[in-house]
């Protein structure tokens, strides 16, 4: 087995160890063997003055990464729980600091290691649910990747990051006729389809290449066809699930590992009215009583990263319908766009990669071929 998919049934091994059932209070929804289910009967929407937003913000920093481990950690930590992750240069601030500047890293014509644009020696730093959770991911990634790693918990106010993410965020244009846009803005065009979303620890700007393919290519499907499932894996604040609701999708199903996506993804949902058609799963997809499994699903849009797109086609290829359609992103564009047409041509005709800034969006078609677990 090549070094890559190695990493990603290791990964796929974990995601799946790490979903226990998470218990949950009488006024939740059934709890699965996999995970729970938000409704929208949960408390009202969570806004920036919200005393839950005072609650601390548990998050690791590993000091002095090699630049070679940087992605690979970073997947393996997101993968695993962290609901973000982020690099800084760990001589930041010395006579040894860096400057790295490129707006188009992935398409410059250079070496592999001048495209990755990551300095020699980096810190980064992942927010967790809580310091249990980061010791027992940090744990798991270190035996992944074969890693000793020089790690410092801490704390910070999750307030404290939402007044960062209130001061950068503004309205996104992502298409004609399709805009993203803060709750505490008015909106841009009000003839457009305007996804409102609120910041919180698990939030998604929906400012990346990623994100804007994925909404994309729903605003293209959605107003040519009817869809009655839309399946959005790894959902985040839940921007891919509300945006295909938004542009006519009869209903949506959330699917992520953190509970705090769950919850933002939820919230998001009740501020663009249409919490009565989400449902939102904590858990990894694998629970048979999650909407759109055992081929029910219309749609699948999956913005994860590339080592669980690889890791979960057959669980994808399970739940789309023949005739149904997948967008996968989260992929850098070229080789590990390859690689995923390459696998994903077994259970998916009519494929076709789309890209924009060295990121690729994968789409296809379900054919007649079964799923053999």
């Amino acid at each position: 087995m090549c070094t890559s998919s190695l990493l990603a049934a290791r990964v796929t091994a974990r995601l799946v160890r790490a979903c226990a059932p998470i218990a949950r209070g009488p006024s939740r929804a059934s709890t699965h063997r996999h995970g729970y289910r938000v409704r929208s009967t949960d408390a009202g929407v969570h806004d920036l003055s919200c005393a839950e937003d005072d609650g601390d913000a548990p998050y690791v920093i590993m000091r002095r990464v090699r630049n070679a481990d940087v992605g690979s950690l970073s997947d393996v930590l997101l993968s695993l729980g962290a609901s973000s992750v982020s690099t800084i240069d760990a001589d930041r601030g010395s006579d040894e600091e860096e400057e790295i500047f490129s707006a188009n890293t992935f398409e410059e014509e250079s070496r592999a290691e001048e495209k990755t644009r990551v300095w020699k020696s980096c810190n980064l730093a992942a927010y967790f649910d809580s310091h249990d959770v980061a010791r027992d991911v940090i744990a798991s990634a270190e035996d992944i990747l074969g890693l000793k790693l020089d790690v410092e918990y801490a704390t910070a106010k999750a307030n404290d990051w939402v007044e960062v993410v209130k001061d950068s965020f503004t309205p996104t244009k992502i298409s004609e006729g399709l805009f993203i846009v803060p709750s505490w803005c008015e909106d841009v065009d009000t003839s457009a389809v305007n996804i409102a979303l609120e910041p919180g620890i698990a939030f998604g700007t929906g400012e990346h290449p990623t994100t804007r393919l994925c909404l994309r290519w729903l605003q293209n499907v959605l107003r040519k066809e009817p869809v009655d499932v839309v399946v959005d894996f790894g959902c985040g604040s839940g921007v891919l699930a509300i945006g295909a609701l938004l542009l006519g999708a009869k209903n949506a199903v959330g699917v992520d590992l953190a509970k705090q996506a769950v919850v933002s993804s939820m919230d998001n949902a009740k501020l663009n009215g249409v919490e009565d058609r989400l449902t939102v799963f904590c858990g990894d997809g694998t629970d048979v009583n999650t909407p759109g499994a055992n081929g029910q699903a219309d749609i699948v849009v999956a913005n994860i990263l590339i080592e669980p797109v690889l890791g979960l086609e057959e669980l994808f290829a399970g739940y789309v319908k023949p005739g149904g359609r997948i967008a996968l992103s989260g992929i850098l564009y070229d080789e590990q766009s390859e690689k995923v047409v390459a696998l994903y041509s077994k259970h998916f005709d009519d494929i076709v990669v789309d890209h924009e800034g060295g990121w690729a969006c994968i789409s296809g078609t379900r054919n007649a071929v079964n799923v053999v677990l």
